[in-house]
């Protein structure tokens, strides 16, 4: 990687982690690790529903409903609910620096925008 360019993420990188969302999301994460049963619970969501977003296949729509009633079981909980906020406070903020560059650049994409949608 370039000298230049790796300055600059470094730059970026000092400036997420110094933003408000980050320093919310941290906050979160430290309470929520305060209480590792919780903490667990949470992690597993997550990574059941990262999975499911993430298969080729979707979700049945009684599997929708069940991912549906548990993320509302969880969000009941105060500190989950904090922490899963936050998290996606910053997954945002992530992906507009992401599009942010991507959208500065020509790649050349125009023949794959059926598949990039």
């Amino acid at each position: 990687m370039d000298t230049e360019i790796r300055h600059r993420l470094e730059d970026l990188v000092r400036a997420i982690r110094s933003s408000e969302e980050y320093r919310q999301f941290e906050e979160a994460k430290e309470h929520l690790n305060a209480e590792p049963a919780k903490r667990k619970r949470t992690d597993e969501f997550r990574r059941r529903n990262f999975m499911f977003q993430n298969s080729e296949e979707g979700l049945s729509a009684q599997a929708q409903v069940a991912m549906y009633h548990e993320r509302e079981q969880l969000r009941h909980d105060p500190l989950i609910d904090a922490y899963l906020n936050a998290e996606l406070v910053m997954c945002r903020l992530l992906r507009q620096v992401s599009l942010g560059i991507m959208e500065s650049t020509d790649l050349d994409l125009d023949s794959m925008e059926d598949i990039l949608s």
